[in-house]
């Protein structure tokens, strides 16, 4: 024990004795790496804008006005909710707003120890939820964390209490993500926290979170920004980064961001670095964004108009090899159809495509030459390509298919257009016949039309004791009391073997006795009067749907052999006949031949 004793001391002595060198050296080379992290740090630190220059308080959110005053009322009568859901478009600020809302939840001075959303400076609280870091402010993304076990976690952290703020603060992100378990397993606690819990909810699809979620919080529906509070943004942006640029350039900018505010700064930070010289062009902003020279985009719509169809291919494919992705192409040229067909209906005078004075006297001058229903059928096929634009695998392919059927829709006559060269033709064909002959013919071709069924319904309408003289009276009078199933009984399933005033005797075709029953009590109920409805086995007429039938394969037999529909299956490839109906302003029958067809009836 001694001897130990003793070595140790003499150890400790000589330890003692000799101290450690200095190494001036290793100093030197410590102190560099010192300086150099500090220095690759300070290169490393750059904030991007959209980060920069996020909200510091509520009073630097834009567009919002009225979200701010509810919270800023309920706040001041303490009517605070647990759970608040926060909807809108990508980058409009919901991220931002839940911190904002949880600072206020937590906002803490020396001077204030109350929720408070007038926030004037940073409080105690503050800068630790502002960077995502506080202990009692959770954020979470439910879009890698969607299930029950992530949502437990919360359910059983929910009772400890907060550990220094006010509030414990869950922010749930992207909350529709979660799955269906993790949203039933979330119900009751969401229902009823502990008063020292509040939930705060972002997402872009609100469709998707169930109802029972969205009753238990209070809705914020974000509104997306317009042009020109992008434009009001980005140009704050610039001056207090001192960028100098032009007005058309920004419009570009703000028309690309879709009305995102993190879009339109993340576009304008890449902007700024594209031209790192200061000098930024709208030629080199246009490249970055994929879009179409607006000249360009005239040029290609003029010579689809024009049905100069190799020209306006050759046109395509040079902004395609540019870089200029068929999808915007599309898009530039619909944008520039709406243009036009606003201009041509209001006479507007504004330039919502950033044209300039030279682009905008252009489109005015085409909107002479053409017209709306050009403009609407363009549209049309427009919106269509779009979307078969995206999803195919060769999208300059199928920009090139749209452009080749506007090319040869454009000369195409409009509906109105083509019934009125039938017509003109037509008439052209009666004037070389004689009357009599067109009058024979017209007879055969347009099918007679009775107007003794129409008389018929007036008086049976009018009557309040209906007297049915027929069995298609009978029918009649169904129809009218709007009983449909006893109607398709009689018109389908029922065969008339004799009628007679009281007494009618059918052939039932598919066995229902039950219909006889209620024809006789309904009628009864109709007319005031019994009637007996019995059942045969003989072979009756035909039913009323066969007649039809038989009356609508004749019809569509003589309308094949008129002039107007040999005149329609020659401007078309495939013509059919889909249904038939007489319109009085578009018959070719007038009143006399309507006369003839009456004796004829009569006969």
């Amino acid at each position: 024990m001694d001897t130990s004793d003793n070595m140790e001391e003499t150890n400790d002595s000589v330890l003692g004795s000799s101290p450690t060198m200095v190494d001036e050296s290793q100093n030197n080379f410590l102190s560099e790496v010192e300086e150099n992290s500090e220095k690759s740090s300070s290169k490393n630190s750059y904030k991007v804008l959209a980060r920069k220059y996020r909200p510091q308080n509520f009073e630097d959110l834009m567009g919002q006005e009225i979200m701010v005053q509810t919270l800023k009322n309920a706040f001041k009568t303490n009517r605070i909710a647990h759970a608040y859901i926060l909807t809108g478009v990508r980058g409009i600020g919901k991220t931002t707003t839940a911190r904002l809302l949880a600072r206020s939840l937590n906002y803490e001075t020396e001077t204030i120890n109350e929720p408070n959303i007038e926030m004037s400076g940073l409080g105690k609280h503050c800068q630790e939820i502002m960077e995502s870091r506080h202990i009692d402010v959770i954020e979470m993304d439910a879009a890698s964390r969607t299930g029950i076990a992530d949502i437990r976690e919360i359910i059983d952290s929910v009772n400890y209490s907060p550990s220094s703020a006010r509030y414990k603060i869950y922010i749930i992100d992207e909350v529709h993500m979660l799955s269906k378990a993790a949203f039933n397993g979330l119900l009751k606690t969401l229902e009823e926290p502990p008063p020292h819990v509040k939930f705060i909810f972002a997402t872009t699809e609100v469709q998707k979170i169930p109802l029972t979620i969205l009753s238990r919080c209070q809705r914020f529906d974000l509104k997306r920004f317009d042009h020109d509070m992008i434009k009001s943004l980005i140009n704050n942006v610039c001056e207090k980064e001192m960028v100098s640029i032009e007005d058309q350039i920004i419009d570009l900018i703000a028309k690309a961001s879709g009305g995102s505010a993190r879009d339109s700064l993340s576009l304008l930070d890449q902007a700024i670095a594209l031209s790192n010289d200061g000098n930024i062009s709208e030629e080199k902003i246009r490249q970055m964004l994929g879009l179409s020279d607006q000249n360009r985009i005239i040029d290609l719509y003029e010579f689809i108009s024009n049905a100069e169809v190799e020209k306006a291919l050759l046109e395509a494919k040079d902004q395609a090899d540019t870089g200029i992705d068929p999808v915007n192409l599309i898009e530039s040229l619909g944008d520039l159809i709406h243009e036009l067909t606003r201009l041509k209906v209001t006479e507007s005078n504004d330039d919502n495509l950033s044209l300039g004075p030279e682009g905008l006297n252009r489109i005015k001058s085409l909107k002479d030459k053409t017209t709306v229903k050009h403009l609407s059928r363009y549209w049309q096929m427009i919106l269509k390509a779009s979307s078969e634009i995206k999803n195919f695998s060769n999208p300059l392919a199928a920009l090139e298919m749209a452009i080749i059927r506007m090319v040869y829709i454009s000369d195409l006559p409009t509906p109105d257009e083509i019934i009125k060269k039938i017509e003109g033709n037509s008439s052209e064909l009666s004037e070389k016949k004689s009357p009599n002959s067109e009058l024979n013919n017209s007879a055969k071709s347009i099918p007679a039309v009775s107007v003794k069924s129409v008389q018929q319904e007036k008086i049976i309408e009018e009557s309040s004791d209906a007297d049915p003289k027929s069995f298609e009276d009978i029918i009649e009078l169904v129809r009218l009391n709007k009983n449909i199933r006893l109607q398709y009984d009689l018109e389908n399933n029922v065969s008339l073997v004799s009628f007679e005033k009281g007494k009618i005797e059918l052939n039932i075709l598919n066995s229902d006795e039950k219909i006889l029953f209620t024809l006789s009590n309904k009628l009864q109920e109709w007319t005031k009067e019994k009637w007996l409805v019995v059942s045969s086995s003989s072979e009756g007429q035909k039913t009323i749907k066969e007649v039809r039938d038989d009356d609508e394969f004749e019809t569509r037999s003589l309308i094949k052999e008129h002039p107007i529909y040999n005149k329609a299956s020659m401007e078309f490839d495939n013509v059919d006949i889909i249904s038939i109906e007489e319109v009085p302003k578009l018959s070719l029958v007038d009143d006399k031949i309507n006369d003839i067809d009456d004796k004829v009836e009569d006969k």
